[in-house]
């Protein structure tokens, strides 16, 4: 019995092991920051005068941070963005142009993002070169949050996961895309497993010698 359960156990301990190495050696060489978009609506038109042969367009964007480090991280850049979430366009009809209400002021800032997901709103603004639209014109519009580690006096790496809204015969379609992230609770939950099932199978193991003891002892 007892030499059943210990083949059980270490190969119940070597396959965990097994995918945990796997675990830190696929997230190991991730970037450490990433951007995402994780949620875009509210898509409308928005009066404006000032330009009478275009159509003025907002979308609210939800946007999610990740810092898959376990400490503060600080991303520096040399400009302010306004907003930081970009948008581009491919349309199907090729006259069109998209033109997004951005600014960047020549100030240094430091963003710092804390371990785990940090979320964040924007509201991205973008003319087109047509007048009266009531919905946005057939084509592809890629979103990204720009996280620019470029900079010398950055030692981070990160990337820019786009959302890519879809428009086809009025239809809007919206793909996201997903972090590829386990959260710190369940890599350390991962590691503390074949520690705490050794412990109970030690304890299991000494229960079953003892009552074996004391059949064997009142048999004798």
């Amino acid at each position: 019995m007892k030499r059943k359960l210990g083949k059980i156990l270490v190969i119940a301990i070597i396959i965990h092991l097994i995918v945990f190495q796997i675990i830190l050696s696929v997230h190991g060489d991730l970037p450490v920051v990433a951007s995402r978009i994780s949620g875009i609506s509210n898509i409308s038109v928005i009066a404006d005068h000032s330009a009478p042969n275009d159509t003025l367009f907002g979308i609210s964007v939800e946007v999610e941070i990740l810092n898959r480090a376990d400490e503060n991280q600080t991303v520096i850049e040399l400009s302010d963005f306004r907003p930081n979430v970009f948008i581009n366009a491919t349309f199907v009809n090729q006259s069109l142009e998209i033109d997004q209400i951005a600014c960047a002021h020549a100030t240094i800032m430091r963003y710092s993002y804390q371990p785990g997901i940090t979320s964040e709103g924007s509201l991205v603004k973008f003319y087109i070169n047509q007048a009266n639209l009531t919905y946005l014109p057939d084509g592809n519009y890629t979103l990204w949050r720009l996280i620019n580690t470029a900079y010398i006096i950055n030692n981070i790496t990160s990337e820019e996961l786009p959302a890519i809204i879809t428009v086809s015969s009025g239809i809007v379609n919206i793909t996201y895309i997903d972090f590829d992230y386990i959260p710190t609770e369940i890599t350390s939950f991962s590691f503390i497993f074949p520690i705490v099932f050794l412990s109970l199978f030690s304890l299991k193991v000494s229960l079953y010698i003892r009552r074996k003891s004391s059949i064997t002892k009142y048999k004798n």
